[in-house]
């Protein structure tokens, strides 16, 4: 059994990994960076001292916040700490209803402030389209019996 017919036995396509056929790969990009607005309103003073840069955070669509339409709620865990800033949030609602998976990680954190307090950087998944990713001899060869495209300058 050669690398992609191993790859596709596991159903690797359908869980991030694009095997390369086309060079197409997948690439986080950042499409959102603010700070989380609400903070002084829950559980940001309870966490704040656990919470630290890098930390992944989850976003959650709350459609029905009579407030805001668009309403997107950032979590640390289960523990709702605020929302995206209303202003800025119609893209990313949007993008999450449509069930994109969007990946929130903590980019700041000042606990004694509860307006600036927490900072965000939101990235999502795309396609891209790239030469290097198209490397043949590691579809067919163990990556040790494989040309060093890496050190190599592909």
């Amino acid at each position: 059994m050669n690398r992609t017919e191993f790859l596709k036995a596991f159903g690797l396509g359908s869980t991030g990994l694009i095997i390369p056929k086309m060079g197409l790969v997948q690439q986080p990009v950042k499409i959102y960076e603010n700070y989380v607005k609400g903070l002084q309103h829950y559980r940001f003073g309870k966490l704040k001292n656990n919470i630290k840069a890098g930390d992944l955070l989850v976003l959650k669509r709350e459609a029905d916040n009579k407030y805001d339409r668009f309403a997107v709620e950032v979590c640390y865990g289960e523990a709702k700490l605020g929302y995206l800033t209303a202003y800025e949030n119609i893209v990313l609602a949007n993008l999450l209803d449509q069930g994109v998976q969007l990946k929130a990680f903590v980019t700041h954190i000042n606990p004694a402030d509860f307006y600036l307090g927490l900072s965000v950087e939101i990235f999502a998944e795309i396609v891209v389209q790239t030469q290097k990713a198209l490397i043949p001899e590691l579809l067919t060869k163990p990556a040790d019996d494989a040309n060093d495209v890496y050190r190599n300058g592909y």
